[in-house]
């Protein structure tokens, strides 16, 4: 704050004011210091709220664990009871065999034959149980090392912590030392250059730092963009799973209805002597043979795609990982300079106060000299040495107003560029800050911040957008491909209705 000269008369009549104005300094310290410590304590309550949304992850995924491991169950014993069936159909077709006449015989080996595919398709169902526990233990690597990174939070939250008190410690360490460093003037202008380069130094790490946040934001949300199609592919491969389960339960219907019409010949034989066409069996035991296949090629197909696509999620689940770890990097930069930012500041602002009251020291004496000197002077001379008034914020003397009127008062930033950079005169100092202040307005780091915000969120939406049309457009492609499988489902049920017919 800038202090008018009528004002700073006032002070100079009255020297026990500026007792006063310091333990009002020091009162304003103590409240910004409070300031700082209310934030810190924010900051941990935000660490503490992500640890929460990380053990609810947690407890999510182990819920998923007891789902799946339900399922493989399940399917383990639907396999045990195909498994009895069809030793069931072999003893039957074996008791057959020394009943029948030489043109039934071929009935049993065929059959058998259909059975040994069957055999080959629960072969098939026991490797996708083991691809499922496969797909166990990955989840279970991830749960460790979510544990890890719940570990890794925690101590997070104690250096904090730390980092707080030590805070603590090294603001009383400045008030001590701001009592010690008002005798040295010189020393405490080579402080304020170092602290300017410190901060000089701390806003270019910044602003790499956010360059390489804003290109860390762009890959975290292609590779969510790339899990969302992952999932996808596998809600499809789900899904055809399903329909090729549907349609080799059909065929284990057919060949069932196969096998009760040939106990039925059988026995029609055995009661009355009627005989089959080789032609009809050829055709029934044709047809049971296509389902067979049928059945095999859909199965063997759904489970290459179930492989991509646990693949593709794997992958992109590492990327996801590689990113946030790097994310979890620049905000600690981040962090760590704007700390810098804070303590050179603060080390500022008490270099700043020393140099005010070593001036008002030097001021008040060099007053005190002029007033006792012989009134025999030109008016030149009066005019050079006029009382001097000191600006509180700034650490330069300035000369009192002529009678052509007060001159404006300066500011810390103009007064020190004054004294480091060029010894000039106040004259030419003020021609160039109006030169300064005609040229463009700086931009704030708040408003850069937000500028980066509304950047980032434009990607985005796209992205989401054309992931919603990606996702559209495959469940389209899913429909579709329930469409055929419903089509061939009644045929084959079409087929197992003529079989009956004719037998």
């Amino acid at each position: 704050m800038l202090i008018p000269e009528s004002l700073f008369h006032t002070f100079h009549q009255k020297p026990h004011c500026f007792e006063d104005v310091e333990v009002m300094k020091v009162e304003e310290q103590i409240a910004e210091l409070e300031k700082d410590l209310i934030l810190k304590e924010r900051e941990t309550l935000d660490v503490l709220k992500e640890l929460e949304t990380t053990k609810n992850i947690v407890i999510g995924l182990k819920s998923r664990l007891h789902e799946e491991t339900s399922e493989t169950n399940n399917m383990s014993s639907m396999s045990v009871d195909h498994v009895e069936v069809h030793y069931g159909l072999e003893i039957c077709g074996t008791i057959g065999l020394s009943q029948s006449e030489k043109q039934i015989s071929l009935d049993p080996k065929k059959t058998k034959a259909n059975l040994n595919g069957s055999s080959n398709d629960l072969c098939g169902i026991q490797t996708s149980v083991k691809m499922l526990k496969m797909r166990i233990g990955e989840e279970k690597v991830l749960l460790e090392k979510t544990r890890e990174k719940l570990a890794s939070n925690i101590a997070l939250v104690s250096s904090l912590e730390e980092e707080l008190n030590q805070t603590a410690a090294r603001l009383q360490k400045t008030k001590d030392l701001q009592s010690m460093r008002s005798e040295e003037p010189c020393n405490i202008l080579q402080e304020i250059k170092q602290k300017n380069l410190e901060i000089e130094q701390s806003m270019q790490s910044i602003e790499a730092a956010k360059v390489e946040l804003t290109n860390l934001t762009s890959e975290i949300a292609q590779t969510k963009s790339s899990i969302k199609t992952t999932e996808a592919r596998q809600l499809a491969a789900k899904k055809i799973e399903e329909a090729a389960k549907a349609a080799e339960a059909v065929a284990l219907a057919h060949t069932k209805g196969l096998m009760i019409s040939n106990n039925s010949i059988k026995e029609l034989e055995n009661s009355h002597g009627i005989n089959i066409s080789i032609e009809e069996f050829h055709n029934l035991t044709g047809k049971a043979r296509e389902a067979d296949e049928i059945s095999r090629q859909k199965i063997e197909t759904v489970m290459v795609q179930i492989e991509e696509a646990n693949r593709s999620r794997s992958e992109a689940m590492m990327k996801v990982e590689d990113a946030t770890a790097d994310a979890k990097k620049y905000k600690k930069a981040l962090e760590d300079a704007l700390k810098r930012v804070e303590v050179a500041n603060t080390g500022k602002l008490a270099v700043e106060d020393a140099l005010r009251r070593w001036r008002s020291e030097n001021g008040q004496k060099r007053r005190s000299g002029v007033q006792n000197t012989t009134k025999f002077k030109n008016s030149a001379s009066h005019q050079r040495k006029d009382a001097c008034v000191l600006d509180l914020n700034s650490s330069t003397l300035v000369t009192e107003a002529t009678n052509y009127g007060p001159r404006p008062a300066l500011s810390i930033g103009q007064i020190l560029s004054m004294k480091l950079i060029s010894p000039e005169s106040p004259e030419e100092h003020d021609s160039r800050v109006r030169e300064k202040e005609n040229e463009k307005p700086k931009v704030s780091l708040g408003l850069m911040l937000t500028r980066r915000e509304e950047f980032l969120t434009t990607p985005q939406e796209s992205k989401e957008g054309s992931a919603q049309k990606q996702f559209s457009v495959k469940r389209k492609k899913l429909g579709f491909v329930g469409i055929l499988w419903a089509k061939q489902i009644k045929k084959n049920k079409r087929r197992c209705h003529l079989g009956t017919k004719a037998s």
